[in-house]
């Protein structure tokens, strides 16, 4: 009887300090540096810094995410990526989704912004009526006024970015929904990107922003050399040696769970993102803030 209750109290123990541990890593957030060289980076563009961040589901650092924001301006960027998933794909919740509209706004005044579509973005876009309607509500919210600078949605899309008469691209993969489900085994081929994104000019630097990260193979097949990813939340626990528990897929250990992946000369940059969603859960897995270096040089 005794040892029964010592089990209860360790068990007890445990679960209240996993709860508070994730309340604790939920309430602040980190900033996490990489370095990217390419051959293909133009000169002109050695030094150039990226800010990313994925996943915030609607949280706040601070009132109105004043935290966020003077981070951000602190680091003073040449642009910003949202690698998806800044919102929460309810009609519920546009109260939230407009106040991140404002954030991204807010953003836009420190450098231009580059938006690529997650599954709630998706979510939210592919549904009924009124589902479609707060799409539009928030896709008309983020577009910049007078006082802001660029904010650039890309579903699908692709835009130069130019530098002192050089330039890279970077294209935003809007993936349906099949490819996010739950036991989903469905990839898509190096036709499918093509035929959503075109052909890509392999003769320039690609930076991709894919939200789902469980494909970089086909993505550095079709032609990117730097894929930037969010969506799995870093695995919610990370556990020494073994890495993130689970993926929004519900597989254990999942292959591609957060920081930099090669596949020869391309590279993809996967953050455990700034948010939670469903299961708030955070061990070992403080979320984060990304800055990204590019150097003309050698693959790293």
């Amino acid at each position: 009887m005794k040892t029964i209750q010592i089990l209860m109290i360790i068990f007890i123990c445990a679960i209240m300090f996993t709860v508070l541990e994730s309340i604790r890593e939920n309430n602040k957030f980190k900033i996490k540096e990489y370095m990217i060289k390419d051959k293909k980076i133009p000169k002109e563009f050695n030094g150039y810094k990226i800010v990313m961040m994925s996943d915030l589901h609607c949280a706040s650092y601070g009132t109105d995410n004043e935290k966020l924001i003077k981070t951000v301006k602190d680091i003073s960027p040449d642009i910003i990526i949202f690698a998806g998933d800044m919102i929460i794909g309810s009609t519920r919740l546009m109260e939230y989704n407009l106040k991140v509209a404002e954030l991204i706004k807010e953003l836009s005044k420190t450098a231009d912004c580059y938006y690529g579509i997650g599954n709630h973005e998706k979510r939210l876009n592919d549904n009924d009526e009124e589902h479609k309607k707060a799409w539009s509500d928030y896709y008309n919210a983020v577009q910049p006024d007078e006082n802001c600078g660029n904010v650039y949605i890309l579903d699908n899309r692709k835009k130069e970015i130019i530098k002192d008469g050089a330039h890279m691209n970077i294209y935003g993969l809007d993936l349906d929904n099949e490819y996010y489900e739950r036991l989903s085994r469905i990839k898509p081929d190096v036709a499918k990107l093509s035929q959503l994104l075109g052909e890509a000019d392999k003769n320039f630097f690609n930076i991709l922003i894919a939200h789902n990260p469980d494909y970089f193979e086909r993505y550095a097949d079709w032609g990117a050399d730097l894929t930037l990813s969010g969506h799995v939340h870093g695995g919610l626990v990370r556990l020494p040696l073994f890495g993130g528990v689970i993926s929004p897929k519900l597989r254990l250990f999942p292959k591609y769970d957060y920081g930099l992946f090669q596949k020869n000369d391309k590279a993809m940059i996967l953050s455990n993102g700034l948010g939670s969603h469903s299961i708030k859960l955070r061990i070992n897995n403080v979320p984060e803030l990304v800055i990204i270096t590019l150097e003309c040089g050698d693959s790293i």
